[in-house]
């Protein structure tokens, strides 16, 4: 009878241990799948004279309606990698922190990349618009095994310094 006993828990251990291997991405907890269209608002600052930057810093407000995510800080970097003067826009790249209000800075952050980004310059000399594809790269906290992508427009204002639009995806965790 003990023989038995041990020979069933044995192969319910085993098929529990297949079913993880099996299905991996998927944890005992299960996860959280976030759609949103999020209006977003802030402001930049660029690494010397913006006419010639190269390097710029920004931090902005995210209403994300989520629950899950809530009212979000986005802090960045990026780099303008080069100008087309045929489109006038210039191609750059950013990297991204978002982190809920909800959460706690350095612990729940989601590490966010841009994939396709463009700048363009347009017949008002103070409005520019910056559209980018976005990918998620990593997380801390609850986030540490997130995944997503989605879509940036903005609009963009040389004085003062400030960038608003729309930050729209999916988030995994």
């Amino acid at each position: 009878m003990r023989r038995k006993r041990f020979l069933v828990v044995a192969a319910v251990v085993a098929c529990s241990m297949s079913a993880l291997v099996l299905a991996p991405g998927v944890s005992a907890a299960g996860s959280t799948t976030v759609n949103f269209v999020a209006p977003e608002h802030g402001f930049y600052s660029c690494v010397g004279p913006c006419a010639s930057a190269t390097y710029f810093n920004f931090t902005e407000v995210v209403q994300t309606g989520s629950n899950a995510l809530g009212t979000a800080k986005l802090a960045g970097a990026g780099t303008v990698l080069d100008y087309n003067p045929v489109t006038n826009c210039l191609d750059q790249s950013e990297q991204w922190a978002l982190t809920p209000q909800n959460g706690s800075v350095g612990k729940d952050t989601i590490f966010i990349s841009t994939t396709v980004d463009t700048y363009c310059f347009t017949s008002d000399a103070n409005v520019s618009i910056e559209t980018a594809t976005w990918a998620v790269t990593g997380g801390t906290g609850r986030f540490a095994d997130a995944s997503g992508s989605g879509v940036i427009s903005e609009t963009v204002r040389t004085h003062p310094q400030s960038a608003s639009g729309t930050l729209s995806g999916t988030i995994t965790y």
